[in-house]
């Protein structure tokens, strides 16, 4: 039978450490939304040139459209992940080519994975796919 000393240790002390630690961490994880947007290349994203982006709605805080290529898109939440329960929007900065977080000044770069550029966020912007078919850019999670 257990006693109440061996119960703490195994159970109550790793748990109260994971509660600590888990604290200072000012990182929080983007809600998950449903994304299910379709926009026509020829309408929506006729003046949106290579190495552009644009925002538009849908996701937490908007979405955030680069155009690598003619028929070849990334798809960002807009949401901030240094603290996300804040509403920041990135926005795309053209003279940098990054998106920047106008509350905590976190870069990231949209040809890939929205890695970090500059913190003191510490995660990549939250990816979508983004799928050309035909003449529509469909954007999902």
């Amino acid at each position: 039978m257990f006693n109440r000393a061996k119960l703490i240790k195994i159970f109550i002390i790793p748990l109260i450490f994971a509660i600590i630690n888990g604290c200072d961490d000012d990182d929080h994880w983007i809600p998950n939304v449903r994304v299910q947007e379709t926009l026509h290349l020829s309408t929506d994203l006729a003046t949106l040139g290579v190495l552009q982006a644009t925002a538009w709605r849908g996701g937490v805080n908007g979405i955030i459209i680069f155009r690598l290529a003619d028929r070849d898109f990334n798809a960002f939440d807009r949401t901030c992940p240094y603290q996300p329960l804040e509403n920041c929007a990135v926005a795309f900065n053209e003279e940098i080519m990054l998106a920047e977080c106008p509350c905590c000044g976190s870069l990231f770069e949209l040809f890939e994975s929205g890695a970090v550029q500059k913190g003191p966020a510490r995660r990549p912007l939250k990816q979508y796919r983004a799928v050309v078919t035909g003449d529509i850019l469909h954007i999902s999670n």
